[in-house]
Parts: structure tokens; C-alpha cells; sequence
């Protein structure tokens, strides 16, 4: 079969996709990532075949931290009308403010069907010269789902935990009744000129796929989930490689932790990281030996570095990880998996009293208060006692220490930790998966 895997172009939604399109190359599948041409070394540093579905004088997506002043208005009096729960607007916001905002790349919010949409048109155009027989797209590029039904292919999502399609579920709940609220649906107007424009509807297979592959555990799922035609994958922590350096081995005598605040943030968004030098001065102060992947942005408040840490612009977790007792980390899929897989204790690091909202500066730069899947993510792992979350809008400098000691000499925490590699270890590998999609694709 020839199989495309549609992807928003970051090394972040890449990563998932990685071992998936690797299993199906290896069964004899026909496979390419389909993208933005930035995304183009990224792509083949993966050993991955890649199309360029425009040229190189269309911009580069910015993502969540794209400006769209007018459209996040729009969105924003839409997330006001709305009756939604404290805990549920969580949820809310991280979608409307930061995944839906990443989609306008490629499908305006309110655009007109007779407007240039570049990506899309092209992605278009791929897909009816090559014609796939399925398409496997990012949750975050829903324009590919009409990109595949323009051309007659099968489609699903790779999506876990699904927070846009529990958003999509929500909002539908909430404006349904003769006394609902007559609101903009956020998803259809994101994606109704590309709908009209290739006359494909943005009913509910364009918005939720034919199915869904889901490489998260199912206790991560939101409500609704199950409702869904669901493939479950497995995690498999992948990420960019680098030459292992001189000095990861031999593992230290005394515990070694990862601190690790993600690339995404630092790449897309404009981030407030004043709480670094926290961070460093309470791990400093302790018997332990720290790496911490950070970049200039991050470090630019740290005065000082302990002597105990070692600072690192980048270093995959599959690499880093297995030298370590325990991962700092800031609430990212990726991270939380990684060190699911290797068996450690994770702490979170979260601002509870902050609500999850982007915020433009005066000279343009959008940032997040709260890091947006931080909330998912950390309930998570504290529901099965495999670490804490260290609330930095309360803890100071002891109290991140105690939190560490804790979770580094209990032994619950460990334990806790084998729960959520087993739940990985629930889902099949997506070597086994390939079976399925070859099935579901030449369904009738």
C-alpha cells in the first residue's frame, strides 16, 4: 500500500510517527511524510522518505505562538459563552488557545474557499498524483483528513490524549438544546473554506477520522474516547539522536537526575522561565549529580550554575535516561513516556495557580502561563503514585528539595512507575498495529 503520514511540521509530532512509519516500511508499505519543506531534514535525518507539498517562499508555520490577534478574539468570546467547569476549561484553553491557533497555519480561521490555502493545495496535489491508499494525519493538520478525502483515500488520526476531539465533543454538548448559546463552531470555521473549496463536508469523519491511532495508555484517554474507533499503539520513546557523549558513562555512584523543560515551548512560544534558577539552586543543594537540557533562552535568569549540574543545549531521554534515578520534567507527552518506559520516577513541574492562557506581549511574542498538557500529563502520573508535581506558584527552593528526596528514597514511587510502564506494555508495538491498518484500510 502507499501510505502518507500527513504531520504539522515540529520534531514534536514527528517522534510519535517515527517507529510507526518505520513498522509499516518494514512490512513492505510504500510510505512518505508529507509537510512543510522545513520540515524536510528533520524528515530524512529520521531515515524517512519526504514530500515537499509547496515551495520555499510559503512561510514557515509559527504555531501556538502565532499572533492571529483578531481570530483569538473570536475564539476567546466563544470559550467566554460557554458553561464549561473550572477543570474542563483547562482543557478548553489548551486546545483553543494553542492547538487550534497551530491549525490557522494552514487552514485560516474564517477563510474564504476562494482564497490561497499553499499547504493544502499542494498536499492536494500530492495526494492525487501519488494517490495513497491511506493517510495518517497529525490532529493538529486536519486539513489533510479533506486533502485525503479529496483524492478517495482511507484516513485516520494518530491522536492521544485526544483533546481536540474531546474539545469538538464538548463544545457540540454545550450549544445543543432549544436554550443553548447560537456559537461559532471553532473547528468547523477552521476548517470550512478548505471543506468548500475541495467539496468535502467537515462533518464528523472529517473531524475525527475514520479512526484514530492512539500511542497514549488508555487511563490518559478523555471522556468520550471510547466512543471512538480506536487503534492503541504503544509509545515507543524516539527522539533526535546525538553522538553519546564521553561523559554519560560510567553512571555515577551517586543518583543522577534529568531536568528536562522540552524543546516546543522554547521553539514556538515565548516562555517565562524566571523559575529555572529555582529549579537549579534546589537541586544544587543536593547529594546528586543533575543534567539539565536547557538552551540560552532558559538559562538567561541562572546566575549561577551549581556545581553539581551540567548544563546541555539538547540530549534525547532514551540516551539520558537509563543513567538516571528520576526526571524533572515540565509535563510533556514525550517526557512523561520516555521516562515511563525506563521505569522512573517523574517530577512535574506545574503553576497550579495559573490558568492554562496564552498572552501576547506589547511587542507581539505570545506565551503560555502554564505549560498546557502539564495538567493531563501530571494527573497522570500522581493518580499512579509514580511521582509528584512540583507546584512552582507555591514551592520555593526546600520545598522542591523535599519533593526530590522524596520521590528519589521512597520506594512507592518506583513502584508507581512499573505501573505506567505496564500500561505501555498493554498496547501492542506498532509493528503489531501494521495488521490492523492494512485491514481497516482495504475495508470496503
Amino acid at each position: 500500500m502507499r501510505i502518507a503520514l500527513a504531520m504539522w511540521p515540529a520534531p514534536a509530532h514527528l517522534y510519535p510517527f517515527a517507529p510507526l512509519a518505520w513498522a509499516l516500511r518494514a512490512a513492505g508499505h510504500d510510505v512518505y511524510v508529507v509537510s512543510h519543506p522545513c520540515f524536510a531534514d528533520a524528515v530524512v535525518g529520521e531515515g524517512l522518505p519526504f514530500a515537499s507539498v509547496c515551495d520555499g517562499s510559503v512561510p514557515a508555520p509559527v504555531g501556538p505562538g502565532g499572533v492571529y490577534t483578531a481570530e483569538r478574539a473570536e475564539v476567546a468570546r466563544v470559550s467566554q459563552a460557554l458553561d464549561l467547569s473550572d477543570a474542563d476549561r483547562v482543557t478548553w484553553n489548551t486546545f483553543s488557545q494553542f492547538f487550534l491557533v497551530s491549525m490557522w497555519d494552514f487552514t485560516p480561521y474564517r477563510g474564504s474557499a476562494a482564497d490561497p490555502l499553499p499547504v493544502m493545495d499542494g498536499m492536494v496535489r500530492f495526494f492525487r498524483d501519488w494517490r495513497p491508499d491511506l493517510v495518517i494525519w497529525d490532529p493538529c493538520l486536519p486539513g489533510a483528513a479533506i486533502a485525503a478525502r479529496a483524492c478517495g483515500a482511507r484516513h485516520a488520526r494518530l491522536s492521544g490524549p485526544d483533546v481536540v476531539g474531546w474539545s469538538i465533543d464538548t463544545f457540540e454538548r454545550l450549544v445543543s438544546g432549544p436554550d443553548a448559546p447560537e456559537l461559532p463552531h471553532p473547528m468547523v470555521e477552521t476548517l470550512r473554506a478548505m471543506g468548500e473549496r475541495y467539496d468535502v463536508p467537515v462533518d464528523h469523519e472529517t473531524l475525527f477520522g475514520q479512526w484514530t491511532v492512539n500511542p497514549m495508555p488508555p487511563a490518559l484517554n478523555l471522556p468520550g474516547y471510547d466512543r471512538l474507533r480506536t487503534v492503541p499503539m504503544r509509545w515507543l520513546p524516539h527522539a533526535k539522536q546525538d553522538a553519546t557523549p564521553d561523559w554519560l558513562y560510567p553512571v555515577p555512584s551517586r543518583p543522577r537526575i534529568a531536568l528536562s523543560l522540552g524543546v516546543s515551548t522554547r521553539a514556538f512560544l515565548g516562555g517565562d522561565w524566571s523559575y529555572v534558577p529555582v529549579l537549579l539552586e534546589a537541586l544544587g543543594g543536593l547529594d546528586v549529580e543533575v543534567v539539565a537540557t536547557l538552551n540560552d533562552v532558559q538559562m538567561a535568569d541562572v546566575s549561577t550554575v551549581p556545581d553539581n549540574v551540567r548544563v546541555v543545549d539538547y540530549l534525547p531521554l532514551n540516551q539520558l535516561g537509563p543513567t538516571c534515578s528520576a526526571v524533572v520534567h515540565h509535563g510533556g507527552l514525550a517526557s512523561m513516556a520516555a521516562a515511563a518506559a525506563l521505569r522512573l520516577p517523574q517530577l512535574i513541574v506545574d503553576f497550579l495557580d495559573r490558568p492554562v492562557v496564552a498572552e501576547t506581549s506589547e511587542d507581539g511574542v505570545v506565551s503560555a502561563t502554564r505549560y498546557a498538557l502539564a495538567p493531563i500529563t501530571g494527573a497522570y502520573v500522581t493518580h499512579h503514585g509514580a511521582g509528584e508535581v512540583v507546584d512552582l506558584s507555591k514551592a520555593g527552593v526546600e520545598d522542591v528539595r523535599a519533593q526530590v528526596c522524596r520521590v528519589l528514597g521512597e520506594p512507592s514511587f518506583r513502584e508507581g512507575a512499573d505501573q505506567l510502564l505496564a500500561d505501555q506494555l498493554a498496547s501492542p508495538n506498532p509493528s503489531d498495529v501494521v495488521p490492523v491498518l492494512e485491514r481497516l484500510a482495504r475495508a470496503a
